[in-house]
Formats: C-alpha cells, structure tokens, sequence
C-alpha cells in the first residue's frame, strides 16, 4: 500500500514538473512572439470608405503639399475597373493624416476611363501629376498620358497637357521619381506590346517557359489562359529625365524575360550606385528582381527571388534612417496561382537588401493593395486601398 501510495506521488511529481516544463516553454515562445510583433507598430486612418455613388477606391496614393498639408488621390467609380466612369477622386489632411476632408472630384470622367500615375512634390514647391486616359474595353492594353501642375499646394491645377511616353500608348508609369546620385530622375515603368502571335497554352504551362520562344512553342491545352497576358508581352522600363518635373523622359531598359509577364516595378538605388527593381509576376508567386549599374540605361535579366508575392503591386523606400522598407503582401509562394493580397507587411533591410533584419504582418482582413508610400516628419507613413472599397492612410513606428 505504501509502495503503491509512493508510486502515485512520484508519477504526480513527475507529471507536475512536465506540466511546468511545458507550460514555461510556451510562456517564453509567447513573450518571444509578442516582442517581435511589437517592433512595428501602425496606426490606421480611413481616408475614404465611400461617398455619393462612387464606391472604388483603387491605388490611393499620397503626397505632401509644400505647406504640409498631405493629399491622397485615387482612382474610382460607381463598381470596378477600368470602366468608363472611373475618375479620380481627391482628399486633403491638414494635421497629417490624422483626418481628412471630404473627398472632391479631381479629375472627372470623360470619354475614356481616368486614373493616376505618379504624384509629387518637386523642389521648387510645385506640385505634379502624371496622369492617363484609358478605353476601359482595351483594359489596361492603351493610355495616353497627361501632366498638370500646382502652385498652390494643390488647391488648383493646370489644365491637362498632353505627354507621349511611348508612340503607340502601350506604356505606363506609376511611381513618383527616384533622384539619382548623378541628378536624374527615374521613374519606374511598364510596358504591354501586343504580341504578333498570342501564346495558347494554359497558365499552368506558361508559367514554366523561360523564353517567349518557348511559350510559343507550347500546345494549346485545357485549361485557364493568360488573357491580356497572352495576347500583350509585359515588361519593365525606365523613364528617365534631367528635369524633377518629368519633361523631355527617354526610355530605357526592355526587361522582357517572361512570358507571362513583369509589371508595377519599384526601384530603389543603393550606396554602391546600382539600381534595385523589383517587379511583380503574374502567376508567379515571388517577386521578381533585374539591376542596373549604369544610372538605369541598361538592365540585366530578371529573376525569381525569394519574397512571397500574391501577384500585386509592392512598394519600396529609403528611411529617414538610411534603411530600407518593403511594403508588400508577404504571401504567396505558389507559381501559376494567384494569392491572397492579405496579410500587409512591412520588411526592413539594414545592409541594403542583402537581408531582412524585420520581417512583420502589419495589418490583416481583406484584400489589402498597393500601396504607396512617403517620408513624412522622418516617419514611415503610406496609403493603401482595402477591398477596393477603402482608401487608408496608416502611421508606422519602427524600432
């Protein structure tokens, strides 16, 4: 009885100590956790979750104005796009981005649909869209291009003035300047030229092709195709200017190394004077990355790194700290599918892109897009659109 009594209480000790061992185990992994969610931490703010009959909210872009006030601009309608009612709608923060007015309709919508380009401030304290005409049935095949101008920090704008970037209107940029180290002005561009003879086979099949020869030579087959991407070669350029307010671009680069296509580039320049692009891939799953070491007049091939890319839009900045933030959507990793744009991250380079000494989920529920992002009082902020519903303006603050 004793012995049996003796038995009992080693196997409750025993089963006590375990229970402790695993319990701490999990507290510390908890704590571990916890810390790590907390080296970025943002703050949201709506900007624009419908208003009238407008309901899209596509691509919201921000910029300060040279009073410091912030405007956010960006692409609606009545549903979707392109459609022939898109147009771009226009808010303003005068207490940096903690509230926003009600939105006014910027730029209204015409014959063809409307959207923005490339928004910012320049060092003489103008104000400058880049800014397209679309035919919504082309879906995104055609636009035509236009400039305006402020002088007043946005409260009025010239009329629009017509720009050509590519002769036959099948080029597009999206991005505000990159300065170089040599006094020019870089922005990251796009390219869909229709192809003489559409590729036919299936997207699971194209994804493989390394070569637009090999993507030809493949059969038709069952299966889902490329659309536009089959029919357009989509690829990467830049358009480079000795003016910040983006007259007198030239075009440089011809990145055009996959077949189904790169497009919405970010660039970045590093200490060393190469020019870092990365690119998303349609179907891809990854990023996809070319350089330059010339000041941008030539590339190299792109390839497939390793960042998790759902097939959209990400962003890339230079801190007030030297280091480097990608703001993009860390999931995905499955070529020939297209992921979830959820969760937003937000990844920091301190040895310029070699690694990534943070990597965290910022913010999480819905389709979370493109983002656009800013310095601001040597903070991190930047703007997205959630669900094509929402435009947001969000805060951050980094370790």
């Amino acid at each position: 009885m004793n012995i049996n009594r003796q038995c009992l209480l080693n196997h409750c000790r025993t089963g006590f100590i375990a229970f402790a061992i695993c319990y701490f185990a999990l507290l510390a992994l908890s704590c571990e956790k916890e810390e790590k969610n907390t080296r970025i931490k943002v703050k949201e703010h709506i900007v624009f979750n419908g208003w009238k009959h407008y309901k899209l909210a596509c691509a919201a872009t921000i910029v300060e104005a040279p009073n410091g006030d912030i405007l956010c601009c960006w692409m609606s309608g009545s549903g979707g796009e392109p459609a022939t009612d898109n147009c771009v709608l226009l808010a303003r923060s005068i207490d940096k981005g903690k509230t926003w007015s009600e939105p006014i309709i910027w730029i209204p919508a015409g014959e063809m649909a409307i959207a923005h380009g490339a928004l910012y401030t320049t060092n003489d304290k103008r104000m400058i869209l880049i800014g397209y005409y679309m035919p919504a049935e082309k879906h995104y095949t055609e636009e035509h291009f236009f400039r305006m101008e402020s002088k007043d920090n946005g409260f009025t704008w010239s009329k629009p003035e017509r720009q050509v970037l590519r002769l036959n209107n099948d080029g597009v940029t999206t991005h505000s300047p990159l300065k170089l180290e040599n006094g020019e002005y870089l922005f990251p561009g796009q390219f869909f030229e229709k192809r003489p003879q559409p590729l036919l086979a299936p997207i699971v099949e194209l994804v493989k092709a390394t070569s637009e020869e090999e993507a030809l030579s493949m059969s038709p087959a069952e299966g889902k195709g490329g659309g536009k991407f089959s029919t357009h070669l989509h690829g990467c350029s830049v358009f480079i200017s000795k003016y910040e307010d983006g007259r007198e671009m030239k075009e440089y680069g011809h990145i055009d190394n996959r077949p189904l296509g790169l497009l919405e580039p970010t660039c970045i320049q590093l200490k060393d004077g190469r020019i870092v692009m990365f690119m998303r891939a349609e179907w891809g799953g990854f990023l996809w990355r070319s350089e330059s070491k010339d000041n941008g007049r030539t590339w190299s091939k792109a390839w497939e790194t390793d960042i998790p890319n759902p097939t959209t839009k990400a962003h890339m900045i230079r801190m007030a700290d030297g280091r480097i933030a990608l703001i993009h959507n860390a999931n995905g990793g499955k070529r020939g599918s297209r992921d979830k744009r959820d969760p937003l991250s937000i990844w920091i380079s301190d040895d310029e892109l070699e690694t990534w000494s943070i990597k965290e989920d910022v913010i999480h529920g819905g389709a979370l897009a493109y983002p656009n992002s800013m310095i601001l009082d040597g903070k991190l902020v930047f703007a997205y659109d959630r669900n094509r519903r929402e435009a947001r303006f969000v805060e951050v603050e980094i370790e």
